[in-house]
């Protein structure tokens, strides 16, 4: 009897802890892979709010802005900002994880600041971009390829490209630059505050901000393997950039709480050898302020770091 009534408690207490992982494991993908029209919305209100300061916001609202459209390869509407300057050069600027292309504004003033065209998209699942779905830069690199290409069939003269990107902006850069089929005119890559691994970074925020064991990721991934074509483990950011064949610089905080600086370090163990790249660790810097912990430095660094690849008109 004893024993009966062991298994019996045993097996009630196996079905709560499958239930509570089960419930955890949705959660994490509602939470942490769907992107809600609502959250979308809400996120374009907050990258101008929160992530501008009255002054660099006027200055955007002030230019001359085109709005383009493409569709990814598999049928997805995307929607991007692009800003003229008069250039044979262009930086395509990526965002952050449930932000929107509002989020660059600054970054599109460094970057004019330095005589650049901008393109500024916002990320499938994120802004006015359809989707729901957030590509943690994996599918995004396929899109990265058609705005690429975008630029070149709409530009009058050819173009020297730039990719940059801050956070899964970073990793969505990176891993477009290691695609096999990145047209000769992109010349660089710079990545801000990238994750090395999608299934690391999912189970890092996991343990660390939520409290919850971070092997839910591998649950996760089997959902998104299922609703989104790609599973959090494939899209390895770091084993992607070996493949990378043109000039890298890595920018990170010391302080980041949110991608582990080592991340900085494995991306750049995976780069090849002889390939030029810089890394540089900002003190004290938590996610994505390394720019704000010294602005002149942050624009020297990415001006002096470009202007070895980019040629001047």
């Amino acid at each position: 009897m004893h024993t009966k009534k062991a298994l019996k408690i045993a097996g009630i207490s196996l079905i709560g802890v499958a239930a509570s992982l089960g419930i955890s494991s949705l959660v994490s993908y509602q939470m942490g892979i769907i992107n809600s029209d609502a959250h979308k919305r809400r996120a374009i209100r907050n990258a101008r709010s929160k992530d501008n300061t009255p002054d660099t916001y006027n200055w955007y609202k002030q230019l001359i802005k085109q709005t383009w459209f493409i569709r990814a390869e598999d049928g997805i509407h995307l929607a991007a900002a692009y800003i003229s300057n008069n250039s044979d050069k262009t930086v395509i600027l990526a965002h952050g994880y449930h932000h929107a292309h509002e989020q660059m504004i600054p970054y599109a003033k460094l970057f004019m600041d330095l005589g650049y065209n901008v393109l500024m998209p916002d990320a499938r699942g994120h802004g006015v971009s359809d989707g729901n779905i957030v590509g943690f830069g994996w599918l995004d690199r396929r899109d990265y390829i058609k705005w690429i290409e975008e630029i070149n069939s709409r530009s009058k003269t050819p173009q020297q490209i730039v990719l940059f990107g801050i956070s899964m902006g970073a990793a969505t850069v990176l891993a477009t630059a290691g695609e096999t089929d990145l047209p000769d005119n992109v010349k660089a890559v710079v990545e801000d505050s990238g994750f090395s691994s999608a299934q690391k970074e999912f189970s890092y925020r996991l343990g660390h901000h939520f409290y919850l064991p971070p092997f839910i990721s591998t649950f996760v991934s089997l959902m998104t393997r299922v609703t989104g074509g790609y599973s959090l483990k494939e899209a390895d950011i770091a084993h992607q950039a070996s493949n990378i064949t043109i000039p890298v610089l890595m920018i990170h905080g010391d302080a980041d709480r949110y991608v582990p600086v080592e991340m900085m370090a494995e991306i750049k163990a995976s780069l090849a050898k002889q390939l030029p790249k810089e890394s540089h660790e900002v003190p004290g810097a938590d996610h994505v302020e390394s720019r704000l912990t010294d602005p002149q430095k942050y624009q020297q660094t990415i001006a002096h770091f470009l202007k070895q690849w980019i040629k001047e008109a």
